[in-house]
């Protein structure tokens, strides 16, 4: 059955089912914060650590201008982490799409229209993010959500006027101005060259963004129900918590978002404390007695039950914990969780959480270095700045005759005034920091080459690259462990495209650019697109996989073009072997494009489509090629992809001895 538009709810629930479920969720949503691995208060912490922020606060000084130097550990383990992984999985496309059954050939268009809107979107910016709160914190909670915001914009149009019927003469109103032509929904219809028409300034409504948008969740606004769950099998709801303000829940309710009795019960005062950010600094918030700014802590939860009777499926209900109200409970369109976890260190007891990189393997070696850096700098600071004995009943006052540069002081005996001597420990501690940081390299697995530092110690090449490629080695597991992750958000990316396709029955038009790569696998972009080459939801729909692109090798360009140029050095030699090789490559056009097309991206050539050129000319140039011996004239060279002999394949070769 259609949901109204007014009704909060999709389903049929009397006042107990509706009281039953709030329990449920609002248990469910405080069981999970209960059974947290970490509490605010540590991952506060850890984020504090990172920005290296004071830790010796308060009465943890040994004195009031004691230092406070935080261990830059943290923040060069997770930069130089961060980096790698950025690297490695946003690369150009991002996914590899491989496509079944008969939609299969559309994978090529489907792979270069995601990595367009993938730029479109500004992706990298929301996964960098995700990928950094993943290191510090136990995960990183990336939401995806269908974006369908509406504008009201002004603009010059010229629309076509309203003809009579029988005359087809233009139709004028009771003030003499000419009737506009408008679609059932209100929208003025532009005319064409040889309609009659009038151009008019409109405030008309546009949705200014389609398809899916982001948004990075921190660990403390982010639940999986159950908390405890193992497996991901277990998991049946995530929940999300937000603030909105009063006045915004209320024109909600209106509206018939919200229900109207639930907003009601909330009352009209912010029931919000003090606010902090992610390293637990307070932030200055709007008063909270007034209606227009106060603020009301809402969950949202997407949950997979069984409400109607009919088999379980995906809702979303948003409420109240604090106040026990249900504001609503409605069918989710998208039908899958559109959350994806991050997890580079994932835990074996808990589905939804990881090991934090700063909290759980770095912080003691953060934490000592931490200790000894204040310490040797505490002690350095005693041996520049010594204290000074002074005898007792000695006659120098230093408010009245302050010690500096030129100053007399005076004195009965040279030794009423005498230096403390401190004994210098400088290089045991100078020797125990630099331990610590040996330590903090097992412990990640990042060296010094990893991070882009020149290492202190005198090393051999070979030690170099060997110890290199281990570092590699051991990150390249982080890059497995969000491999998943970045396939379910490939997928969950392709279902709402899909859908704000299905919404454009005019079609997406796509830049020319975009659609180089596709012709340059072969495929006609007229023949799929039409000649405007619109992109239509047909074109999308099938059974596809967006495999991650990136790995730890592929990410690097200077390593692919060593091995480019390894192949180009070591294929004359397997063509002297195996002749045939030769005349496989030498007959197959596309062999050639590929590996044309292949050095102009690793050597970034700016403008590939000036040297490949598009599918029409090839297939021109083609035809003006010479016939090759055995076919009929004006057949032309082989076309591109099929090898020589026709569908056969290419001619058997004479076997030894005949």
């Amino acid at each position: 059955m259609a949901r109204k538009q007014t009704d909060p709810f999709d389903v049929d629930l009397d006042a107990e089912q509706k009281q039953d479920l709030l329990a449920l969720l609002c248990d469910a949503v405080q069981q999970a914060r209960d059974v947290r691995t970490a509490s605010a208060s540590e991952v506060e912490y850890w984020h504090r650590l990172y920005s290296q922020g004071l830790t010796r606060i308060g009465k943890q000084a040994p004195w009031a201008d004691a230092a406070d130097l935080t261990s830059y550990i943290g923040t060069e383990k997770v930069d130089a982490l961060r980096a790698r992984i950025m690297r490695t999985i946003f690369v150009e496309p991002v996914w590899s799409v491989e496509g079944w059954g008969p939609h299969a050939k559309n994978a090529p268009l489907v792979e270069e229209f995601h990595q367009w809107q993938v730029e479109q979107e500004g992706l990298q910016r929301y996964l960098g993010k995700v990928v950094h709160l993943s290191l510090i914190e136990p995960r990183g909670a990336l939401e995806v959500y269908e974006d369908t915001a509406e504008r009201r914009v002004r603009k010059h149009s010229r629309v076509a006027i309203q003809l009579e019927p029988q005359t087809g003469t233009p139709m004028f109103d009771d003030k003499g101005e000419p009737m506009l032509v408008q679609t059932p929904d209100g929208r003025f219809v532009e005319a064409t060259e040889l309609e009659p028409s009038a151009e008019v300034v409109i405030d008309t409504t546009e949705r200014v963004r389609r398809g899916p948008a982001y948004r990075v969740i921190p660990y403390r606004d982010f639940l999986v129900l159950p908390g405890h769950a193992a497996d991901k099998s277990e998991i049946w709801g995530y929940a999300k918590r937000f603030v909105r303000r009063v006045a915004d829940l209320q024109e909600r309710a209106t509206a018939g978002t919200y229900d109207r009795a639930a907003v009601e019960a909330l009352g009209t005062f912010g029931d919000q404390g003090s606010q902090t950010d992610l390293a637990g600094t307070a932030i200055e918030q709007a008063p909270q007695t007034d209606v227009p700014t106060a603020e009301k802590e809402l969950w949202e939860v997407l949950l997979l039950r069984d409400l109607d009777g009919h088999g379980q499926r995906w809702y979303v209900a948003t409420l109240s914990v604090d106040q026990r109200q249900l504001l609503r409970v409605q069918y989710d369109d998208i039908g899958q969780a559109r959350y994806v976890l991050f997890t580079p260190f994932p835990r074996p007891d808990r589905a939804g959480e990881g090991y934090s990189f700063v909290g759980h393997k770095l912080i003691t070696c953060i934490e000592e270095h931490t200790a000894w850096r204040n310490m040797l700098a505490d002690r350095a600071a005693l041996i520049v700045q010594a204290p000074i004995k002074r005898l007792e009943g000695a006659l120098w006052d230093p408010e009245e005759q302050p010690m500096g540069p030129r100053s007399v002081i005076d004195v009965r005996d040279m030794r009423e005034i005498e230096p403390m001597v401190m004994p210098d420990l400088s290089a045991p501690a100078i020797e125990r920091e630099r331990n610590i940081l040996e330590a903090s390299e097992r412990v990640a697995g990042i060296n010094d080459v990893a991070l882009g530092v020149v290492p202190q110690e005198s090393r051999t090449l070979g030690e170099v690259n060997l110890v290199a490629e281990q570092s590699f080695v051991r990150m390249e597991e982080v890059i497995k462990n969000l491999q998943e992750s970045l396939e379910e958000l490939g997928a969950l990316r392709h279902v709402m495209w899909t859908r704000a396709l299905a919404e454009m029955p005019e079609g997406m038009p796509i830049p020319d650019g975009v659609l180089v790569g596709v012709e340059q696998r072969g495929l006609n972009v007229d023949a799929m697109l039409g000649p405007e080459r619109k992109m239509l939801a047909r074109a999308m729909q099938g059974s596809y996989r967006f495999k991650p692109r990136g790995s730890v090798e592929t990410a690097d360009i200077n390593r692919q073009r060593t091995d480019l140029v390894q192949f180009l050095q070591i294929l004359p030699q397997l063509v002297q072997q195996w002749p045939a090789i030769g005349q496989l490559i030498g007959a197959n056009p596309t062999a050639a494009r590929a590996v044309l097309e292949q050095a102009l991206r690793l050597f970034r050539f700016p403008d590939r489509q000036a040297i490949l050129g598009s599918d029409a000319q090839a297939a021109m140039q083609q035809a003006m090629l010479p016939a090759p011996p055995g076919m009929a004239p004006g057949m032309g060279a082989p076309a591109m992809g099929a090898p020589m002999g026709g569908a056969a394949g290419p001619p058997m070769m004479p076997a030894p001895g005949t």
